[in-house]
């Protein structure tokens, strides 16, 4: 059973920290990761919301530790929002992927405004995704870009004393989300890329030249192959969990049916096709933020599917 403490030991030299998010976002906490190296400094993987109580919860389980660096998985607000207030106590350096730092400009105005002619919205559902559309994505972003100083590749080894801590590149959810595979303890700090349960949202770190469903597969299968000896996937969200592969397959899975379901209505708007779709909770309990994911994600797969044509 999962420890009820803020703080559990995850494996020699690797702590979680549930750091908890705002009030109204769906989840409960993130993840916070605490490793450390034989230098007797810690490295923090995601260090969660830029708010008081998820600063304080994280101060407090790093207590008089040293910080050594501030590593992002991807540049959404619940990860990397706490990485400057952080960085300005400890002096430590703040590390994405090269590709989410290309992003940042992009992340920094938010995500693209809907085209709701376009999409076909009927009037009276346009006001709350105009609404849920203006929610400003940038702040952690432009907190991250005025601490940041330096970035990462695949492939990379963490600059981490007594560790092999690989990059993984695995863009999707964002354009440069990344994971961290350490080969030799038998884990993979899998960020929002691969969740235990939850279905993580596609396309969320603005415009790419490549389509997100396509790059999400990809690095689905790029992960699932890491899957060895009992790989243990240290996830951005929920618990960590085994049987890796089997949840990317379920992943990648959900998205083929998807697309399947995409392809059988080829002609109307993206209103229209997302209606047709099989909705976890169903279409009409979808509203305002989780309607506009709905729309978007149509739209990338509605693409994805011509793209395959």
């Amino acid at each position: 059973m999962p420890s009820t403490s803020a703080t559990e030991t995850i494996a020699p030299g690797v702590r979680r920290v549930r750091v908890p998010m705002p009030p109204g976002t769906g989840l409960p906490f993130s993840n916070a990761y605490l490793i450390d190296d034989a230098d007797g400094r810690v490295h923090v993987v995601d260090p969660g919301s830029p708010t008081r109580a998820a600063r304080a919860t994280l101060r407090e389980s790093l207590g008089a530790a040293s910080v050594a660096a501030i590593v992002i998985t991807h540049l959404h607000p619940d990860h990397a929002g706490g990485a400057a207030a952080l960085a300005a106590e400890t002096g430590a350096s703040v590390l994405v992927h090269d590709r989410e730092r290309a992003a940042l400009g992009l992340i920094a105005a938010g995500l693209p405004a809907p085209d709701l002619d376009a999409w076909g919205v009927p009037p009276e559902r346009r006001p709350e995704l105009l609404a849920a559309a203006a929610v400003p994505t940038g702040p952690a972003a432009e907190l991250v870009d005025s601490v940041l100083t330096g970035v990462l590749t695949d492939g990379e080894l963490l600059a981490l004393p007594g560790r092999r801590i690989r990059v993984v590149g695995t863009p999707g959810h964002t354009g440069g989300h990344l994971c961290l595979h350490d080969e030799e303890a038998g884990l993979l700090l899998t960020g929002d890329h691969v969740l235990p349960t939850v279905n993580s949202g596609l396309g969320l770190g603005g415009p790419t030249t490549t389509n997100p469903i396509a790059d999400y597969l990809a690095s689905l299968d790029r992960v699932a192959r890491l899957d060895r000896d009992g790989l243990r996937a240290l996830p951005g969200h929920e618990d960590p969990f085994t049987g890796l592969r089997e949840r990317c397959a379920a992943l990648a899975a959900h998205h083929l049916r998807r697309a399947e379901e995409v392809a059988a209505h080829p002609g109307g708007t993206v209103w229209e096709t997302a209606r047709t779709l099989t909705w976890t909770s169903g279409w009409d309990a979808l509203a305002g933020f989780t309607l506009l994911s709905a729309l978007r994600q149509t739209a990338q797969h509605r693409e994805f599917v011509a793209r395959a044509a």
